[in-house]
């Protein structure tokens, strides 16, 4: 007799080939090897509602391609915020702000939805207690890692968008402990990338309240070491969030240098990720004379 869970695997088979027939999804499973930017930004835009009728379906790997879509897509959105505080417009950076946060919240919600299925505590989301929380959080296994990943991800980049909001800064320490857990079970995961929510987390505050950017240097470097120098976005964050608190300017400029000259096909298959390190290169490069002239002007009055 042919059991439930053999007919339900079945009719997503069924369903998923039915739409990734019709609907583009084909090339969203490609994605990371198109450098084209305003392709992988329209194919994400596009595939985003597919995907989360496709994630009612309750299949927790559909659940998890839906919140990294959201994450993703939300990277855009912040690029296009920066270009507009750059340029001015706080009109429409205001507006990609909003939109960037509304897609992080989806994807956490997905995020968690997914580890529910490991540990029902994880169906209250942020509002269980600190306590449970990690307490369930040490119960996951590896398999849960991408999941963890993206809830923290998409928290800690939703908390960067709205620092004037006590309630949201309050998380921190859960996504802290969500990106431990995934260092614990996976330091590799997503070129290990949680090595550079760590980087941001030392990087990116004064050191009166636990800023550090030599020890983000050292998970810059963990995430060379992983992707062997091919990961062209450690070197931005080497720019961003070690040689800027530093204010060494000659490593700044040098460091984004190198990503926009490296070849785009540095890093086979993950042509995407290519792209986009070099995009955000050429803007923080070409903020140089503002962001350092604006300390030495501060110094210069001490």
């Amino acid at each position: 007799m042919i059991n439930n869970k053999f007919i339900n695997h079945i009719a997503i088979i069924l369903f998923l080939s039915i739409l990734i027939g019709g609907c583009g999804l084909s090339k969203l499973s490609k994605i990371q090897e198109e450098g084209d930017l305003v392709v992988v930004e329209t194919t994400l835009e596009k595939n985003l509602k597919t995907l989360e009728r496709l994630a009612k379906l309750g299949n927790k790997s559909l659940i998890v391609k839906t919140s990294r879509a959201h994450a993703s897509y939300s990277g855009f959105l912040e690029d296009k915020m920066e270009d507009a505080e750059i340029a001015g417009n706080t009109e429409t950076a205001d507006e990609m702000r909003e939109k960037a946060i509304m897609h992080y919240t989806r994807s956490e919600m997905y995020a968690f939805k997914a580890l529910a299925k490991s540990n029902k505590i994880f169906k209250k989301g942020r509002s269980v207690d600190s306590e449970s929380f990690e307490s369930a959080l040490q119960k996951l296994k590896k398999k849960d890692v991408e999941p963890i990943f993206w809830a923290a991800y998409s928290i800690a980049r939703g908390i960067s968008l709205q620092k004037d909001d006590p309630m949201q800064v309050i998380d921190l320490a859960r996504v802290e402990l969500m990106m431990r857990r995934v260092l614990e079970l996976d330091e590799t995961f997503y070129f290990g990338s949680a090595h550079l929510f760590y980087a941001v987390y030392y990087g990116d505050r004064p050191p009166a309240i636990g800023g550090d950017p030599d020890k983000a240097k050292e998970h810059i470097e963990k995430v060379d070491e992983i992707n062997s120098g091919k990961f062209l976005m450690s070197k931005f964050y080497l720019a961003r969030y070690y040689a800027y608190p530093k204010l060494d300017v000659d490593l700044y400029t040098k460091s984004l240098q190198e990503v926009i000259h490296a070849p785009n096909d540095i890093y086979p298959g993950q042509e995407a990720a290519t792209s986009i390190a070099k995009s955000r290169a050429k803007r923080w490069l070409s903020q140089t004379d503002v962001l350092f002239d604006t300390e030495m002007e501060e110094g210069d009055t001490e």
